[in-house]
């Protein structure tokens, strides 16, 4: 089986460095060149990029003794005539492998390029204070994981959200958490929240929460959220909270907590139920975990 990773890398961080290491074992790695400025001229406008041989060069660095070359456009089609195609979950990467005229036999794989930086209380799957109803139906578990999936599109390196919105087990939108006004706008001149504890001073911040995303979208598509359930990957802070409240949601689900704990406080006394979706595989439930 052949496998190639494809990529635009105009500067080399840490998720794009655990990408490249994740798929070391590629028969080649190939980094996009400046030919594609024609297709996409938005990549001319990037003034941090390296050169795509310096990018490269950075690359052989990571991934020593996996092939690593820069790919122009009249080779993409070569490049792409493989069993497996990996590439970065990005707008750009989308529009690439949608080109006419390119091979149809591989299987393109997405993935995220951004890593996920949390601390080790971000990994427990549930909060301490927690004492409402728990899930492991099936359809709760589906949605919580399309929540999960969004969750992985944001560029947050320190904390990816995703939020879903459902009525009756039917979607009704989603989101993430992202950056205004664009998705580099921290990691251009700095997070504005580095110099705060988590839950001070929310305000100095260019992020977007993912649940407020998912109110905002719905209000300006005039979409009721009322009556509607929220599944979210992590329990929301308290302003988001306020969001759920004031928007009607009558459960809000989750699968990952926030030190937060507030947030609990506001949806309880608005009405909102929460429910904990444990997300373990089966076989790691000892005994029958039923869903509710």
């Amino acid at each position: 089986m052949t496998k190639r990773t494809l990529l635009y890398l105009p500067v080399l961080h840490s998720g794009y460095e655990a990408l490249l290491t994740r798929h070391a074992d590629s028969d080649e790695i190939l980094v996009l060149g400046t030919g594609f400025h024609t297709l996409f001229p938005k990549l001319a406008k990037e003034i941090r990029a390296l050169s795509p041989e310096r990018a490269a060069a950075h690359a052989r660095l990571v991934v020593p003794g996996t092939p690593v070359a820069v790919v122009e456009p009249d080779g993409l089609a070569a490049a792409l005539d493989a069993d497996v195609v990996v590439v970065p979950d990005e707008e750009i990467m989308h529009r690439l492998v949608e080109l006419p005229g390119l091979p149809d036999r591989a299987e393109v794989r997405f993935e995220p390029t951004f890593l996920r930086w949390d601390r080790e209380w971000s990994r427990a799957r549930r909060p301490a204070r927690f004492d409402g109803r728990i899930s492991r139906a099936a359809l709760d578990r589906r949605l919580m994981g399309r929540a999960q999936d969004e969750a992985r599109r944001s560029s947050d390196w320190w904390r990816q959200v995703g939020a879903l919105a459902a009525r009756d087990g039917r979607v009704l939108g989603t989101a993430f958490n992202h950056h205004h006004p664009t998705e580099y706008a921290p990691y251009v001149d700095g997070d504005p929240r580095n110099d705060f504890s988590r839950g001070l001073r929310p305000d100095l911040s260019t992020a977007i929460h993912a649940e407020a995303s998912l109110v905002a979208r719905a209000a300006r598509d005039g979409l009721g959220l009322a009556g509607a359930e929220l599944f979210v990957s992590t329990f929301p802070c308290p302003a988001c909270a306020r969001l759920v409240v004031e928007s009607g949601f009558r459960r809000c689900y989750f699968a990952g907590p926030y030190a937060m704990l507030d947030g609990e406080d506001v949806l309880r006394a608005g009405g909102v139920e929460t429910v904990w979706v444990d997300m373990e595989p089966e076989d790691a439930v000892s005994g029958s975990a039923g869903g509710s």
